[in-house]
């Protein structure tokens, strides 16, 4: 079956306080972990600045079916689509749902996550975008713990 990437951003609309928005969007990435392990979806979520950017790997009705719950959840507005194509492979292969929040040392490495989500417009940068969420994941920026690699799965 065909592996389909999909990368979004949206605005992250949680309220309260900085610690109690960090629980909520935990929570969030826990129960991705569990969802999309049982739909056979992989990806990242990377948070910052009131900004979601999203990675979701695997066959297109599980795509679609979560892109749709994605975009009528509450918790995010303005949702924008930048990224939509038939993968050859996944790049998060690892990780059925892992967080990134990467903090000041990364951002500062990579501006454009200062800048927000209008900086990855372009399929280009959508590219760089996916790369830039699993080098941080390889480098610890990560909340999850990758999955156990299986010969059905392998680590990508």
């Amino acid at each position: 079956m065909p592996i389909h990437r999909l990368l979004y951003c949206s605005d992250i609309h949680i309220t309260g306080t900085e610690d109690a928005v960090r629980q909520q969007i935990a929570e969030i990435v826990r129960a991705s972990e569990i969802r999309n392990a049982a739909d056979d979806l992989t990806g990242a979520l990377l948070h910052t600045r009131g900004v979601f950017i999203q990675a979701l790997e695997g066959p297109l009705p599980a795509i679609e079916a979560t892109f749709e719950r994605i975009c009528c959840d509450l918790r995010h507005r303005r949702v924008e689509l930048l990224e939509f194509v038939q993968a050859e492979a996944r790049t998060f292969g690892a990780w059925s749902m892992a967080g990134i929040r990467p903090d000041r040392t990364i951002r500062k490495l990579f501006p454009c996550l200062e800048a927000g989500a209008a900086q990855i417009a372009e399929p280009a940068s959508a590219q760089a975008t996916i790369s830039l969420m699993r080098s941080l994941l390889i480098a610890g920026a990560g909340e999850a713990a990758p999955l156990p690699t299986s010969p059905a799965q392998p680590a990508g």
